[in-house]
């Protein structure tokens, strides 16, 4: 299908009076944390998806997540959900992955993890990235 000169004129006319209209995510530098977890939780959805190359409707059969809420989670329309229906929409999906649920685990881990004093954290972060630099060849101990 060919479009006239007038026609792509008039659709990008269009597109940039709806782009306020948007629901999902555009410019990921605006982002709060809030937001910047619930990207990080809609993209193991379409991690899953990819990985089983599964389209939206057999996600939502193997889940029984309604086939529009999968679709908006793997589009990244953050703005439809709450940080805790995310994490309700990935413990249904962690009982068909082990990686899901190994995720899951670490969540409720750190969320367990005792909040630490301003220079213990700068300590532990320089440890961390120092260890991450270092590879796998070393081991990592913070007391």
């Amino acid at each position: 299908m060919s479009y006239s000169n007038e026609d792509i004129l008039k659709r990008i006319s269009n597109a940039k009076k709806n782009k306020s209209k948007l629901t999902h995510v555009t410019n990921k530098a605006s982002l709060s944390v809030e937001d910047k977890v619930k990207m990080g939780l809609c993209k193991h959805f379409v991690q899953f998806s990819l990985e089983k190359k599964m389209l939206a409707k057999n996600l939502s059969d193997l889940t029984g997540i309604p086939t529009s809420r999968i679709s908006e989670i793997t589009n990244y329309k953050i703005n439809k959900f709450t940080v805790d229906q995310l994490l309700k929409y990935l413990t249904v999906l962690g009982k068909h992955s082990a990686k899901i649920r190994q995720y899951l685990t670490l969540i409720e881990q750190i969320v367990e993890v005792p909040t630490l004093k301003v220079n213990e954290t700068k300590k532990l972060s320089r440890e961390i990235k120092s260890f991450v630099e270092a590879g796998a060849n070393s081991t990592f101990q913070y007391v």
